[in-house]
């Protein structure tokens, strides 16, 4: 359809993955900060066991870090989520993996884990947090899904536009098509018109130039006697010529009228000619599993854009899947008749089919309701 924007459509297919993309970056900045924020609110918790020597801060910490991530909201929504404390001179506090060796029976000394504790904490913790929003998952699906969802929306606003568009422009065009018509047909009514009338004025004339050779041959017996009705019938020929050089040039001005009206409708045909070639090309191209008749090809030339579209939805079914299509009638099934099957799309289009010996489909002709009635003739004379 030539009214729809490609730069549309473009935007349509190429924002949504690009904002998924940037908000999915964004979702897990802003995710990561505010986990950090919590974490570091959380942290240390009761300072008691840590000054007093009966716990390290490494243990304090990777059980306050859990228990933070545990209850976490972003966990259960099934999103990652990584933390990392060290001290502010880089060292290593949570996540630590390997435990420090003791010899048997030896214990911590807890002056010595409070001393190692109290230095840590004064040097001071650095908390870092990374949160990773995975595809496929819920919360990013709903991010994505939101983005199409509005670029479908933005993309059937548009569509909608572009084939109310082209409907007005195929109204104006029957219309057009029509005027032209009752045009052309009263103007050739005008031309036999005025076509008889120059043939009566012709005979008139004819009959006017008898008269006044007769009244020449009187008047030379009686010239002064008739003299005065010679002038009379020559000035009345004379109007009846003039009346006679007035209906030529209209009769002349009407036939250019005729034809330019004849030159607009070989336009018309030419313009139908093309369409037609351009879709018996393209259903000849696209359905190997068809064979349309030149019937089908005619009429689907005469529908609208949308019903085209829904036409052609409908040979692309019965190309790919012929049980699948919703029958509406059989139109033929008597004895030593064909079955032709009814297909009925956009409410009122009708599309009419048949299955040959070897099976292959044929579609015989396409319409809508009004032209029901030429369809079938052209079923009942196969």
């Amino acid at each position: 359809m030539r009214h729809v924007s490609i730069r549309i459509l473009a935007c349509c297919i190429l924002l949504p993955p690009i904002l998924y993309l940037g908000t999915v970056a964004a979702l897990e900045l802003f995710l990561a900060r505010e986990t950090r924020r919590g974490l570091e609110e959380n942290l240390i918790g009761d300072t008691r066991p840590l000054l007093e020597g009966s716990l390290r801060l490494q243990a304090a910490l990777q059980a306050n870090v859990e228990r933070y991530l545990e209850r976490s909201p972003l966990r259960r929504a099934g999103i990652a989520v990584r933390a990392r404390v060290r001290t502010v001179g880089g060292k290593p506090l949570y996540p630590v993996f390997i435990e420090e060796e003791r010899g048997p029976g030896q214990g911590p000394d807890p002056l010595a884990v409070a001393r190692e504790n109290f230095r840590l904490l004064e040097e001071g913790l650095v908390v870092e947090a990374e949160v990773r929003l995975e595809h496929n998952r819920p919360l990013s699906n709903a991010v994505l899904a939101l983005y199409v969802a509005a670029a479908l929306s933005v993309l059937f606003g548009h569509y909608r536009r572009a084939v109310r568009k082209s409907r007005s422009e195929e109204d104006e065009r029957r219309r057009e098509t029509e005027r032209l018509a009752a045009l052309q047909a009263e103007t050739s009514a005008r031309l036999a018109a005025v076509e008889r009338e120059r043939e009566a004025l012709a005979a008139e004339t004819r009959a006017l130039e008898e008269r006044v050779r007769s009244e020449r041959l009187r008047a030379a017996r009686n010239e002064d006697d008739f003299i005065r009705e010679i002038e009379e019938l020559e000035a009345k020929l004379a109007e009846h010529l003039a009346r006679q050089e007035k209906q030529r040039e209209e009769i002349e001005s009407l036939r250019e009228t005729l034809a330019g009206l004849d030159r607009e409708q070989r336009r018309e045909e030419k313009v139908r000619i093309k369409a037609e070639e351009a879709i018996r090309r393209r259903l000849a191209t696209l359905y190997k599993n068809l064979t349309v008749n030149e019937r089908a090809v005619q009429g689907m030339a005469e529908l609208n854009e949308d019903l085209r579209l829904k036409a052609e939805e409908v040979i692309h079914q019965l190309n790919a899947a012929p049980d699948l299509v919703s029958v509406k009638r059989k139109v033929f099934g008597k004895k030593n008749r064909e079955t032709v099957l009814e297909v009925v799309f956009a409410y009122k289009g009708r599309l009419y089919f048949r299955r040959g010996p070897d099976r292959r489909i044929e579609v015989l002709a396409i319409g809508t309701k009004n032209t029901q009635e030429r369809e079938l003739e052209f079923l009942a004379s196969l």
